[in-house]
């Protein structure tokens, strides 16, 4: 990836640390008092949330007689989730907010849970700010980078190769091509199945199949089409995959939508 690298893409992830904060003068210093009454407060309004939610699930069931998608309300699990979910979250925030910030915090505990003061407010807020910027500058690069390429590139190739949040179901190879097909339920494309013909794959970090497809650019290199692709690998996280091939083509529910070839 020359564009959305994994560093950019793990700035994209640091641009939302100060929404949701709200002042808070008692922030200001450490008291294990106030932050087991806040604690105690959010997971209140956590277990009311989810047992509203599981309360309209089972209206829903009851109404269409399938008991197979309802599951009680288990108010020790949903605390036990609302835990660790809160655990999580504080380590994130520990590990990719800067040092000149944290040492601002009193407790990083409060700050987990939305309470700040505005000198932390604003600090926080800058610091995500400048991160936007620099993902913001970046995609302005790319869609620049794509507006002086298009004369070069086929315009139903650029359109169509892009799976945002698809994942791949499976890969493999048939004769001279490297075949994917992807779940696109979560994504904003009808296309399941990719193949790229008389390909090289360049660069390829972990497997492909139950990758989580993130962010593509695409470029043209001596007559031949390369693919830089950035997956989400649940074995190894980030993922650089990059293939160069001849031709590609496309298909929607095994009916082709572009094929060079034919």
């Amino acid at each position: 990836m020359k564009y959305f690298t994994k560093e950019w893409y793990e700035l994209c992830q640091k641009t939302s640390f100060h929404l949701g904060l709200e002042e808070e003068k008692q922030a200001e210093t450490f008291s294990e008092e106030y932050f087991q009454q806040l604690y105690d407060k959010e997971l209140n309004s956590w277990l009311n949330l989810q047992e509203e939610v599981a309360s309209i699930m089972k209206n829903e069931t009851v109404s269409t007689n399938n008991n197979n998608e309802y599951e009680p309300f288990n108010r020790d699990k949903a605390i036990e989730q609302f835990h660790d979910g809160f655990i999580y979250n504080q380590e994130y925030k520990k590990k990719e907010i800067p040092e000149t910030i944290l040492k601002q915090i009193a407790d990083i505990r409060v700050f987990t849970l939305n309470k700040a003061t505005r000198t932390v407010i604003n600090a926080v807020a800058e610091f995500c700010e400048d991160n936007q910027r620099s993902v913001t500058a970046t995609s302005e690069n790319y869609r620049r980078y794509m507006e002086e390429a298009s004369d070069t590139l086929d315009k139903d190739i650029y359109e169509n190769f892009g799976f945002h949040d698809c994942t791949i179901t499976k890969s493999f190879q048939k004769d001279m091509s490297l075949i994917l097909l992807l779940n696109n339920s979560g994504g904003f494309t009808n296309i399941d199945e990719v193949t790229f013909k008389n390909f090289n794959i360049i660069k390829q970090e972990g497997s492909l199949e139950d990758s989580w497809w993130l962010y593509e650019e695409v470029y043209k290199v001596n007559d031949k089409y390369e693919f830089h692709v950035l997956f989400q690998n649940n074995k190894i996280g980030l993922a650089d995959f990059i293939i160069s091939a001849e031709q590609i083509s496309f298909k929607s529910n095994k009916k082709t939508i572009y094929n060079p070839l034919n």
